[in-house]
């Protein structure tokens, strides 16, 4: 299968097979997150195998009650270490220049007011586990698999259930499996309707 016919094929899938994810797929699949970019390097990312079927269940529970998620053979715990606290961070610090410039400093203020510090690392590093999921996304179909993206979650609960350290986190699940349902095409606009050269064009809205 070429790339783009991946990336065409890959769906949403919440129903899945008994049969077995094959432990050769399953090694691709994690050397994809591995190999993913991370932020300034930071290479962060942890990636739970979870096949019990008590602790399956447990994150289906902490999923917002989303029982079909212990349905897949393998379910992925996405996890990432956290990053140091931005409040701690001295004014030249890259982080602080990057967010700077990209949201403005009176809301790096404002976040760094919050008294909660460990929530607020967390709310900062939510998209750190993005990248490698989407590679592990497009592996997961490369070998005939499916998968759905997990983004209700409670952390806290999440993090207990897979015994993970303070400063690391679980901000995302994805079930894996062989597909037991066609999903719907979906519902995408053509290029010519996300797509602008040099600067916004009027005909997009």
């Amino acid at each position: 299968m070429d790339f783009m016919q991946t990336v065409r094929q890959r769906r949403s899938v919440r129903r899945f097979t008994s049969q077995p994810v094959p432990d050769e797929a399953l090694a691709d699949i994690l050397d994809a997150g591995r190999l993913a970019p991370s932020s300034g390097g930071s290479n962060s990312s942890y990636f739970g195998v979870v096949r019990d079927e008590a602790t399956k269940k447990a994150l289906a529970a902490a999923s917002g009650g989303q029982d079909w998620i212990a349905t897949a053979p393998v379910v992925l715990a996405l996890c990432s270490r956290l990053a140091p606290d931005a409040a701690e961070r001295p004014a030249d610090d890259f982080f602080i220049t990057v967010n700077t410039d990209r949201f403005g400093a009176d809301l790096l203020e404002y976040l760094n007011a919050y008294q909660d510090r460990r929530a607020m690392r967390i709310f900062s590093d939510n998209a750190f586990p993005i990248i490698p999921g989407a590679q592990i996304s497009l592996a997961v179909v490369s070998h005939g698999l499916a998968s759905c993206w997990i983004g209700h979650l409670n952390t806290a609960r999440a993090g207990e259930i897979l015994g993970l350290p303070e400063d690391v986190v679980c901000l995302f699940l994805m079930p894996i499996g062989y597909p037991d349902e066609i999903p719907s095409e979906k519902a995408v606009r053509p290029v010519d309707e996300c797509v602008f050269l040099d600067r916004w064009s009027p005909e997009l809205g």
